[in-house]
């Protein structure tokens, strides 16, 4: 499942975000790529291991924590890394899916991915986050503070920024519940039952609902 989510950070989280970021001189993205797609990343980053990294993931952990959507959607464990993204004229990241396993010495299974957009639409052309279909690609390229989420293995590609500047911070978490299907359904059912309460006559509903979340959620989760 891709799932947006609007207005993730505040104005003064974002404005912290990219002062931040400021401060730090960005490395060749292909510094965290392995042999395969070195042809195929194209961007500069502020790598998981800065030091300022730290500061500025405390800051988007604190933000996806106080959203229900990602709570519902990724059930997460811990942080497997975080980085700080950037795209000038020219720069592209093409077809490709993110690393399974991140993190070392201590490694950290990635299973859902998510990108936060730190630059308003009209700032840039092109830079379209732009995910693989059975008919073709879906794109996406939110306003500044919105993020989106998807399962790591999906394809996914960054198009060609033709103007401007792009700048992100992209992450990736484990999640307590290891596959994406599971991780679709509990979101489904805890919508369904989010749609119910407090309707009349739907009591009988909403505890069949309890029972199927809890359950599955019982039989997928690895703590």
């Amino acid at each position: 499942m891709i799932l947006t989510l609007p207005e993730l950070i505040t104005p003064d989280e974002l404005v912290l975000i990219k002062r931040l970021a400021a401060t730090v001189a960005f490395t060749d993205g292909k510094a965290t790529t392995g042999e395969l797609l070195q042809k195929a990343k194209n961007n500069q980053q502020i790598p998981w291991n800065h030091p300022v990294m730290k500061e500025i993931s405390a800051v988007v952990m604190q933000a996806l924590g106080r959203c229900d959507a990602f709570m519902g959607i990724a059930h997460p464990r811990r942080l497997a890394a975080m980085l700080v993204s950037r795209y000038q004229p020219g720069m592209a990241y093409g077809l490709h899916v993110d690393a399974p396993i991140m993190g070392e010495p201590n490694h950290v299974r990635s299973d859902v991915s998510f990108t936060l957009f730190l630059n308003e639409p009209d700032a840039y052309q092109g830079g379209e986050l732009a995910f693989e279909t059975g008919s073709g690609e879906s794109a996406y390229k939110l306003p500044a503070r919105s993020a989106i989420c998807y399962p790591t293995g999906q394809l996914h590609r960054v198009r060609p920024v033709e103007q401007g500047e792009r700048l992100a911070v992209v992450g990736w978490v484990q999640s307590l519940v290891r596959e994406p299907a599971v991780r679709e359904m509990l979101y489904d059912l805890s919508e369904a039952r989010d749609q119910l309460v407090g309707k009349e006559g739907t009591q009988r509903a909403l505890d069949l609902l309890n029972k199927s979340y809890f359950n599955l959620l019982r039989r997928h989760a690895e703590p």
